[in-house]
């Protein structure tokens, strides 16, 4: 398997740019983003977004982080994050993570997320990377996509006594003591599922 039919299976769109916001490669995921032009496009004079201050301020962060990418800790370069709106009111932002690229030549990867596709956390991940039971994984997964206590019970079918001690056990085994912090493990290791 090609790294590009790697990158089409990611969640998140990806691309890779000049310093000039020209992309030289769009994964599935960014070609969809591109087409909608709702919050980032592709144009002749480079990537841009819905408002010409959002346009300038990307290209800006794409020049400087190409431009970063020239130095000799590249690798080690800090990413920069931006969230760019978008044309519809009420849609959440994009936001992206920039990343320098050594050359030569020198470019940016941009990491694109559009809030509404994220995916529900894979709860077959969850058993297997805490060692959980399916329902306490199925319980966990509810959790960390935003469902309360409550609200999980009742749709796995089960009483809130019953859920609070498979949280108990969840908590247990992720070794986290509260469900802020169970839920932001969650999600970051959902993340790296995907």
């Amino acid at each position: 398997m090609s790294l590009q039919q790697v990158l089409d299976q990611w969640l998140i769109g990806v691309i890779l740019a000049d310093a000039h916001a020209h992309p030289s490669y769009v994964n599935r995921v960014a070609r969809d983003l591109l087409a909608r032009q709702d919050g980032l496009m592709d144009s002749p004079t480079g990537l841009g977004a819905a408002s010409t201050t959002e346009t300038r301020r990307l290209r800006h962060a794409i020049a400087l982080m190409a431009t970063s990418a020239q130095d000799a800790d590249a690798a080690n370069g800090a990413p920069c994050y931006l969230k760019l709106h978008r044309r519809a009111r009420h849609a959440a932002p994009l936001l992206l993570r920039l990343s320098p690229l050594a050359g030569p030549p020198c470019g940016v990867a941009l990491f694109i997320t559009a809030p509404e596709h994220l995916q529900p956390v894979p709860r077959e991940a969850l058993a297997v990377a805490f060692g959980l039971t399916p329902r306490e994984a199925a319980l966990a997964g509810m959790l960390a996509d935003g469902y309360d206590l409550r609200e999980c019970a009742r749709m796995l079918a089960m009483g809130e006594g019953t859920a609070r001690n498979h949280l108990k056990h969840i908590f247990e085994k992720t070794v986290k003591h509260s469900q802020a912090t169970l839920v932001a493990t969650l999600c970051r290791t959902a993340g790296s599922c995907a």
